[in-house]
């Protein structure tokens, strides 16, 4: 059995632009935020000890992958953290959209950990796509 990349790294030209793959879309909005998580910090480094919870509802797959990564963002600024694993605990189709919830988990920040400051998660290039797999496209302002 092949196992499917959790992400890939695409080129562009100033900021970091990624697709994260899974075999349900939840599978793949864990792994962009772990393509989220790894471009701002290095999870080896990271520690334990920071859980936030994160809800988020939308109209469309794109955006509610775009507003759950910025809401990870902002938990991670606000709680002076960074974060190294990210799990749904549930997600469903709602009358209005979609909706998901899931937890985060990281340790304090620091310097030997941090990587690049992600500024942004945009909604410019993000995509969704279901063939075989799930494949989220995102593009994050650095």
């Amino acid at each position: 059995m092949v196992q499917m990349k959790k992400y890939e790294l695409l080129e562009h030209r100033a900021d970091v632009l990624f697709e994260a793959g899974g075999k349900s879309f939840e599978e793949a909005l864990e792994n962009a935020a772990q393509a989220l998580f790894e471009t701002i910090a290095d999870p080896k480094k990271v520690g334990r000890g920071v859980e936030a919870s994160v809800e988020e509802k939308a109209g469309s797959l794109e955006e509610l992958a775009v507003l759950t990564l910025a809401k990870l963002l902002t938990e991670s600024d606000v709680s002076e953290c960074f974060f190294k694993r990210f799990r749904v605990i549930q997600f469903k189709k709602t009358q209005d959209g979609y909706s998901v919830k899931g937890t985060a988990e990281g340790g304090p920040m620091s310097r030997e950990a941090g990587r690049t400051c992600v500024k942004a998660v945009t909604h410019h290039e993000a995509r969704v796509t279901h063939a075989k797999d799930w494949k989220i496209r995102i593009l994050l302002d650095i």
